[in-house]
């Protein structure tokens, strides 16, 4: 795991959250996992070019998919006690190289189909 700066930027209808934190980062066969601690729980961004998933584990357990054109869903809990709700990914970019990762995701989230943009950036770090 090569230690990296991750960059989170996410927006919504009146809100956002900025992040930025050291991480553990992993690339092989064109696919980065991102592992970096949110307020005490542990994160996981999976990013290939066709899909990216954010798994969040602590307090209360969420995964999010994504996929490009695609209705996937947020799934919050765990197997005793979970729901969700659903998402469409508007568009989907991930770039990834040999010292770094990027994503640019545009997704409509929920019943009211909120507008969400996130930008992600992992970088190497020496």
């Amino acid at each position: 795991m090569t230690d990296c700066r991750l960059t989170i930027a996410s927006r919504g209808d009146g809100w956002e959250s900025n992040i930025i934190c050291r991480a553990g980062m992993e690339i092989s066969q064109g696919c980065a996992r991102i592992e970096y601690e949110l307020e005490g729980d542990r994160c996981v961004f999976t990013l290939r070019p066709e899909r990216a998933e954010q798994v969040r584990r602590g307090g209360v357990n969420i995964r999010l998919s994504f996929v490009e054109g695609g209705k996937t869903s947020c799934i919050i809990g765990d197997e005793a006690l979970r729901g969700g709700y659903e998402i469409y990914t508007v568009r989907l970019s991930c770039r990834i190289g040999a010292r770094g990762a990027a994503a640019d995701i545009q997704y409509l989230s929920g019943g009211d189909g909120e507008r969400i943009t996130l930008r992600l950036r992992a970088y190497a770090v020496e």
